[in-house]
């Protein structure tokens, strides 16, 4: 008896839904490109994340070529797009990238007895191979005795190329293996080609290549799921299944369209049994089911009517990604490594694409930053989209500020190390209009070219003025400018995040002491220097209220989307409030919970200096949690609370039992304070909890694990820093 499980599915409507699961704003347009007039058959994404897609339009087979940002590659034969003429009707099926950047396509062509393989290899540049059959134009068209059609293709190590499909006099699984020139390649099955008959009309849909060299196919056998295994000489591999194959019977008319090997060697098939989607996994071994997946090595879901998955992706946490088609959608489906639904991916596990009246997903693959890039068809026209896989991790960047001289030091993470450099990877400033005493700042990337950048607020002393500089270039994105008129001297905070999920970080300004609790949201137009307001609003509903306040952008609440969370500043207690991040946007600040005091009993009621805060994913759970660092005059203390507590009015429960409680070198006695911070130091895609010293200590940064944060104590440090030689600051030191 097989289990099936059917999921509603909220579509995505080709909206903008940043989270895990939603569309990549990046990418194309608002998460999608269009193939005009060819859909996508299959795809390929190459090493440098370009992605090569191939289809049908009128007789001819097609090659496109995109950037890795969605937009056409014109280096790619000039227009990003390539015609393969066989000389009748031609059908592309499959495209594959070899080593060295060539292309190659397989499908069928008219030939004398009917439908045969046909082949083509382009160069990296999209021109026609000349090595490949010389004198063919880059073409090769395959007669294997019968009505031949090639599904699919893979490229050796060795630039070998390797096509399957169905064919021969008996209808058969069909593998051949060609030389880089074109050749049959006589070490495999002693010709070059390998027909095998499992008993019926039979065919390979899908072939994946193991890292011994051995070849698994995936198709039918007659009304049943057929995998196929061949060693690397092209022979039935006699330890898998029976004889080299395995005959699965799912119940219905079965089909595996799809076909991918783990790193362990396990496979995972995918396809459909004619009404629901159905995955299998494979031991390594033998070919017999995967206990430890699914129900007895099996997955039945659908989606709707006519739920069929036609590829697979398995990550590199073992989660298989499923793609295909539902009620005339496309759909990711997402199983983690036992084959149970992964919750945080879509909804429920599942997200609907839904482009047309007829759109279908056809092709998968993860591009090198680890996205999932879907190849299909919308209607007339082809159609690739992006989708997150993992939540917006906290950046890589520190920005460090405090010394007088108006400059501050940016540190970048080096993955090699897992830790940020003992020296600045850049020193940004002093620059004319911000002054020369102390700054703060924050690293987002406001421009939206995939380097942080650098915004910094004047402090205490001097008109207040903001700006923001360039990660890529080092100068300016934003010159100085007056937040809030009036030229306020009482300095400012900052903070930055993407709200709108266009890839592009707002940033978010507040005043210091002597200002009200105000939160205004800015944004960089697009292709200008221009600067524009998006949101102002009070954090505190305390107008009258002096202290300032400080800011930090975080998912809070796991939507995909960064909230506002804003606590007062010096002569308040350490209020809270947080607002979600879209209302924000939407010029009605709606508040996630009801304010409260950061630090539990005692405390506030009697601290009067306010708190700093960040907002960070410490726990790796998804959403982000609170950082609290004591006020100007207060003791050192770091106080963490569990965001996904929090999010849900849970306050009491997440002080009772927080992330992190603690003072920074175990100094209950000091009384400047701490500056907080969450950023990934150790790039493990988990934030970690970086802290400045206070005021009148000397200047220093200490950074802890994530994953060293509970327990009693001070955690474990991951690594101190020095930055302005360890000298003795006024205004201590701020990290953002």
């Amino acid at each position: 008896m097989t289990l099936r499980t059917r999921l509603a599915v909220e579509p995505l409507d080709a909206r903008v839904v940043p989270a895990v699961g939603g569309l990549d704003p990046t990418f194309g347009t608002g998460g999608a490109a269009t193939v005009v007039g060819v859909p996508v058959a299959d795809m390929a994404v190459q090493a440098d994340g370009k992605v090569v897609t191939v289809g049908t339009a009128g007789d001819n087979m097609v090659v496109t070529r995109f950037n890795a940002d969605g937009t056409l590659d014109t280096t790619f034969n000039g227009t990003g797009q390539r015609a393969i003429d066989f000389g009748g009707i031609d059908i592309a099926q499959a495209v594959a990238v070899g080593p060295d950047g060539s292309v190659v396509v397989a499908g069928g062509a008219d030939g004398p007895g009917g439908s045969d393989f046909a082949i083509a290899k382009l160069t990296p540049t999209g021109q026609p191979d000349a090595t490949f059959n010389p004198g063919s134009g880059g073409r090769l068209v395959l007669d294997l005795g019968g009505t031949d059609f090639a599904q699919a293709v893979a490229v050796r190590p060795d630039g070998r190329i390797v096509v399957a499909g169905g064919g021969g006099a008996g209808a058969d699984f069909a593998a051949v293996r060609l030389t880089t020139s074109g050749g049959l390649d006589g070490t495999f099955n002693g010709g070059g080609i390998q027909l095998i008959d499992l008993g019926g009309a039979d065919g390979a849909f899908a072939a994946a290549l193991q890292a011994d060299g051995k070849l698994v196919l995936a198709g039918t056998a007659g009304s049943d799921v057929g995998v196929v295994r061949l060693t690397a000489l092209g022979t039935l591999d006699g330890g898998f299944g029976t004889g080299g194959a395995v005959v699965i019977d799912a119940g219905g008319a079965d089909a595996g369209n799809a076909v991918a090997v783990q790193p362990d060697g396990r496979i995972v098939v995918a396809g459909s049994d004619g009404t629901d989607l159905v995955a299998v996994r494979l031991l390594a071994t033998n070919g017999g089911f995967d206990p430890s997946f699914g129900t007895a090595g099996r997955v039945v879901l659908g989606l709707g009517a006519a739920t069929s998955a036609n590829a697979v992706v398995v990550q590199a946490d073992g989660k298989v990604v499923l793609v295909g088609d539902a009620n005339s959608d496309i759909f990711a489906l997402r199983l983690d490594a036992a084959g149970r639904l992964d919750p945080v991916f879509g909804t429920s596990g599942a997200t609907l694409v839904d482009l047309t009246a007829s759109d279908i997903g056809s092709a998968a693959g993860l591009a090198p930053t680890g996205e999932l890039v879907i190849g299909g068809g919308a209607a007339t026209d082809g159609v690739l989209v992006q989708l997150f896989t993992a939540p917006a991790g906290p950046g890589n960047t520190l920005t460090v500020t405090g010394q007088g001289g108006g400059q501050a030091l940016v540190y970048t993470a080096d993955p090699a190390t897992g830790a940020f450099g003992t020296t600045p990877t850049a020193t940004v400033g002093p620059l004319g209009g911000l002054g020369l005493l102390g700054l703060r700042g924050a690293s987002g990337d406001v421009d939206g070219d995939g380097v942080p950048d650098t915004v910094l607020v004047s402090g205490p002393g001097t008109a207040l003025r903001v700006a923001v500089v360039s990660g890529a270039t080092g100068q300016p994105l934003v010159q100085p400018f007056d937040p809030f008129g009036g030229d306020f001297q009482g300095g400012g905070y900052v903070a930055a995040g993407d709200l709108d999920g266009d890839g592009r970080a707002e940033f978010v300004v507040t005043p210091d002491e002597g200002g009200g609790p105000r939160v205004t949201v800015f944004s960089l137009a697009v292709g200008s220097a221009a600067v524009g307001v998006r949101a102002n609003f009070f954090g505190i509903d305390d107008a009258n209220f002096r202290g300032g306040a400080r800011a930090a952008l975080g998912d809070v609440n796991g939507d995909g989307t960064p909230d506002v969370v804003v606590a007062a500043g010096f002569g308040g207690g350490p209020r809270t409030a947080i607002f979600g991040g879209a209302s924000v946007l939407a010029g009605g600040p709606t508040r996630l919970v009801d304010d409260f005091f950061a630090f539990p009993g005692s405390d506030a009621v009697n601290l009067r200096n306010g708190s700093f805060v960040a907002a960070g994913d410490v726990t790796g759970d998804g959403f982000a949690d609170l950082v609290f660092g004591g006020g100007p005059g207060g003791a050192p203390r770091v106080f963490v609370l569990s965001g996904a507590l929090v999010s849900v009015g849970q306050v009491d429960a997440a002080q009772a039992s927080p992330v992190a409680n603690f003072f920074v070198a175990g100094d209950a006695d000091d009384r400047g304070g701490v500056r907080v911070a969450v950023a990934d130091a150790d790039g493990d895609g988990v934030g970690d909890v970086a802290v400045g010293s206070g005021a009148g200590r000397p200047a220093r940064v200490r950074v802890y694990s994530g994953v060293s944060l509970g327990g009693g104590g001070e955690p474990a440090v991951l690594q101190d820093l020095a930055p302005f030689g360890g000298a003795f600051l006024t205004d201590g030191v701020y990290v953002g």
